[in-house]
């Protein structure tokens, strides 16, 4: 459908323009390069650097599955792009059951409304393609999303207990609130509910202890490692901490943009009686005579909502770890959306302000594509090198990269000689035995600055522009030739 294929359009747009990934993508971007690349398993990136808590290899998986026919005619840098497209490619395909249950149950015109919402919008297609476990999470969610919409209740409680139990422990704050829903609508009964759900987890459970202990070497279960370390350790706040409002004030604001406006007339009956209002006072007796709320819009946002103000009460908040909460609340805005285009003959209005909300939201998601394609300084600076140095592709080249640039887009995809060697080694006081290095310390003794990268800084407002600084530094050793 001509929808869906915009939608996906951007997603992989997005993609082309910013294809290097941050530090919290890196252990699923490593993992799919080692499976696709390394032969031997402990030459794998993740016995150097292990992070902070170990993660599943669940996820990268079938992405290195999809990507691996493409390497024999690939570069590498070539396949970090490919790989993403796989994991796009997963993702959209679980949106593409959900946008398709909404045509099913609401209607083809509240799917289009879907699919126009989430194309106007940043962050939600920005992030569907990036290595992080809270996307390999996404797509268990969207295809529950589905089974929920559906009504197929068994399904959506078998879906996120894999997604809980492999992915995303904290899943299961999204997990409660949707089940207590299916068990006061007596979608499901109580003692169906327990044996699906131990049933799921335990499958869960036995299928990622036995996968990551072999690529870990060692027995685990990562996500229980990791719900060890925020929970009881309770260390997730040494990340940073924001106040209790921040995913209501800031947070959802910049997701869902201007397309905020349209969840009233979801919710509620507006959306239907706004055309047909000839005055004020019209309108109030329309709504006297009428059920004020939408129920099927309230019934799916509800749960979502209680979500984010649960999650809310960690204090550790990334925009990240609520986007399983977004294509909740563009189908509530797409419900609004249908109601005024059925409506349309009676009024053309209404549709005018829902145009103009959708285009403020797409040029929003202009301006933060435009910030976000500067926000792989490392990455830029790493490929630059290679391109800078070509001439030295058949020689022993040493390269160190420091922490910034390593943080900031540089992976294993990116090295692309052979010949060459790489080092990520911290501290270090004494550079000598390094040709070249990628850092954001512009001076060395013994070395000279050959190029550098900006990387955003922030907008200015006032002067309608996006500001960048220097960044990460190609150094080059002065007796290089």
């Amino acid at each position: 459908m001509a929808d869906e294929a915009v939608v996906f359009a951007v997603g992989a747009f997005q993609i082309w323009l910013s294809p290097y990934a941050k530090v919290e993508e890196s252990f699923n971007l490593q993992a799919i390069h080692d499976l696709l690349y390394v032969r031997n398993l402990t030459a794998f990136d993740h016995f150097e650097f292990p992070g902070v808590v170990p993660r599943t290899f669940i996820g990268a998986l079938p992405v290195a599955a999809l990507a691996a026919p493409a390497t024999a005619v690939a570069t590498k840098a070539v396949m970090q792009i490919g790989a993403r497209l796989c994991l796009w490619l997963l993702s959209f395909t679980a949106w593409c059951y959900m946008k398709r249950a909404v045509g099913r149950v609401f209607g083809r015109d509240t799917a289009v409304a879907f699919s126009l919402v989430t194309a106007v919008q940043f962050h939600l297609v920005f992030y569907m393609s990036r290595t992080l476990p809270n996307i390999f999470a996404l797509a268990l969610v969207l295809l529950a999303y589905t089974a929920w919409i559906e009504s197929r209740p068994r399904h959506v409680i078998v879906l996120l207990s894999f997604s809980t139990v492999v992915f995303r422990g904290d899943t299961a704050v999204l997990f409660a609130p949707i089940l207590l829903t299916l068990l006061v609508t007596r979608q499901v009964g109580f003692v169906e509910t327990i044996v699906t759900g131990l049933m799921s987890a335990l499958v869960s459970l036995g299928l990622t202890v036995g996968v990551d202990s072999f690529f870990w070497q060692r027995w685990l279960w990562p996500e229980g490692e990791v719900l060890w370390f925020n929970t009881v350790l309770n260390k997730s706040h040494e990340w940073g901490t924001q106040p209790f409002h921040w995913y209501f004030t800031s947070a959802l604001p910049r997701v869902l943009g201007a397309s905020a406006l349209l969840l009233p007339l979801g919710l509620t009956s507006l959306g239907t009686l706004l055309p047909n209002a000839k005055s004020l006072s019209s309108l109030r007796a329309h709504l006297s005579s009428t059920s004020f709320a939408d129920r099927d819009a309230c019934y799916f946002l509800l749960p979502v909502v209680v979500y984010v103000g649960l999650f809310s009460y960690l204090p550790h908040k990334e925009l990240r770890f609520i986007l399983n909460a977004v294509p909740i609340f563009n189908l509530v805005s797409a419900m609004g959306v249908s109601k005024l285009w059925r409506s349309r003959h009676k009024a053309v209005w209404p549709l005018l302000v829902v145009l103009g909300s959708l285009l403020a939201t797409a040029l929003c998601t202009v301006i933060f594509t435009l910030a976000s394609h500067a926000n792989y300084p490392g990455g830029e600076a790493f490929s630059q090198l290679h391109a800078l140095a070509s001439f030295r592709a058949h020689e022993h080249v040493a390269v160190h990269i420091d922490v910034a640039a390593a943080m900031t887009g540089v992976s294993r995809f990116g090295e692309q000689y052979p010949l060459w060697t790489y080092s990520k080694e911290e501290d270090l006081r004494d550079f000598s035995a390094f040709d070249y290095l990628v850092t954001e310390n512009p001076e060395r003794k013994g070395f000279t600055s050959v190029a550098v990268v900006d990387a955003f800084e922030r907008i200015d407002i006032k002067g309608r522009r996006l500001v960048y600084r220097p960044s990460i530094y190609i150094l080059q050793r002065d007796t290089v030739p």
